[in-house]
C-alpha cells in the first residue's frame, strides 16, 4: 500500500535580519526531503511593510518544486508572527508544522530526523539541539565569551543524550527554535502563542507548558542539529544579563497568575540558590574565566528578574532585534 503524502509546513518568522534569514533559506534549499512529504515554506515578516520580496524570490527559484508563502504581519511581538504561520498551516491543511529561527542555519538531514524522531513514538512535538556557529574577526575579549557560551552549550546538550537514554526524553524542555508539532493536536487543543505577551518574549515556553498540559507527547531528536549564529553584539556580559532578566522575570510572572502563593513562598529561596552560585563562580573565575564570568552575569541577571516579576516594569524584549 503507497503510504499517503504529508505536507509539512516549514515556518519562519523573521524580522530586520536579512542577511541570517537568507543564511537560514539557503540551508533550506540544501536539505533533505523526507520521503512521502512535500514541503511549505511560509516566511511571515514582523514589519509594516514587505522588504524581503528579492530574498525569498531567490528561495523561491532554488525550491522550484516546493511552496513558498510570504507575507507580513504588522502587530510588532513574535506571538503575533508565529500565529500567523500555525494559522496558516492549520487552515491549509498541512499535518506538520516546523520552526527554526531567523539567526540560524540547519543540517541537511534535520527534517529527516526531527520527523523520523515524532514517527518513532507518535510525538505532538518534538525538538531538538542547538548549536554555536564559529566566528571569525572578533576581538579577543568576545572569543572568550564565545568559547564560553559554546562550551555552556555542549554541556547542556550532553546532558540532553543522558536524559534521552534514561528514558526521559518528554521531561526536556523544547523552544521554537527547533521545533516540530504535530497539526493534529494543535486543532484538537485550540493551543495559540500567547499574544498577550507583546514584546516580552517567552511564547514558546508558555505554548509548551499548556501543551503539556493538555496530553502533549513530546520527545528529542539528537540528530536534528540546527546553528545558531552568534551575533557579536550578544557576545557581552551585558547581553547575558539582559537575556537572563528577561527570561527568569518572564518565566516568574507566568508562575505568579497560575501559584501566586507558592511562587512568592518559592522565590526567596530561588534567589538565595542564585547567590550561592554566584559566589561559586567568583571562586572558580581565575580557574575558567570566560565560563565563570559568562555564568556571573546570567546570575546576576536571574535574581534581577526575579525581582522584576513582582513589579510593574516589563522588559521590551523582542523590540529591538540583535543581528544582521
Amino acid at each position: 500500500m503507497t503510504q499517503p503524502l504529508r505536507t509539512i509546513c516549514v515556518g519562519t518568522v523573521t524580522r530586520n535580519r536579512p542577511i541570517m534569514l537568507q543564511a537560514l533559506l539557503d540551508s533550506y534549499a540544501t536539505m533533505e526531503t523526507p520521503i512521502h512529504t512535500r514541503l511549505v515554506f511560509v516566511i511571515i515578516e514582523n514589519n509594516e511593510t514587505a522588504t524581503l520580496h528579492d530574498i525569498v524570490e531567490r528561495f523561491r527559484a532554488k525550491v522550484t518544486g516546493c511552496t513558498v508563502e510570504y507575507g507580513i504581519e504588522s502587530r510588532l511581538g513574535i506571538s503575533f508572527v508565529r500565529n500567523r504561520v500555525l494559522d496558516f498551516a492549520i487552515s491549509s491543511g498541512c499535518d506538520l508544522l516546523t520552526f527554526a529561527d531567523d539567526d540560524e542555519v540547519v543540517e541537511p538531514d534535520w527534517l529527516v530526523q526531527l520527523l523520523a524522531e515524532r514517527d518513532s513514538a507518535d510525538l505532538d512535538i518534538v525538538g531538538g539541539p542547538v548549536r554555536l556557529s564559529s566566528v571569525e574577526n572578533i576581538s579577543v575579549w568576545k572569543r572568550m565569551i564565545w568559547q564560553a557560551i559554546k562550551n555552556m552549550m555542549n554541556k547542556g546538550e550532553m546532558e540532553t543524550y543522558s536524559k534521552r537514554a534514561s528514558g526521559a526524553a518528554d521531561k526536556l524542555w523544547i523552544a521554537t527554535n527547533n521545533w516540530m508539532g504535530d497539526l493534529d493536536f494543535f486543532r484538537s487543543t485550540g493551543l495559540r502563542f500567547d499574544e498577550g505577551l507583546g514584546l516580552n518574549g517567552g511564547e514558546d515556553w508558555k505554548l509548551y507548558r499548556q501543551a503539556k498540559k493538555a496530553g502533549a507527547k513530546t520527545g528529542w531528536a539528537p540528530n536534528a542539529i540546527v546553528y545558531e549564529t552568534a551575533a557579536p553584539e550578544r557576545l557581552t556580559l551585558a547581553y547575558q544579563f539582559k537575556r537572563s532578566r528577561d527570561h527568569c522575570a518572564i518565566e516568574t510572572r507566568a508562575k505568579l497568575k497560575n501559584r501566586r502563593l507558592y511562587t512568592c513562598y518559592r522565590t526567596p529561596g530561588s534567589i538565595l540558590a542564585r547567590l550561592l552560585k554566584l559566589i561559586i563562580q567568583l571562586i572558580a573565575t581565575p580557574f575558567t574565566p570566560g565560563e565563570s564570568l559568562v555564568r556571573i552575569a546570567a546570575y546576576i541577571g536571574g535574581i534581577v528578574g526575579l525581582i522584576q516579576a513582582f513589579t510593574h516594569y516589563h522588559s521590551p524584549h523582542y523590540q529591538k532585534t540583535t543581528g544582521y
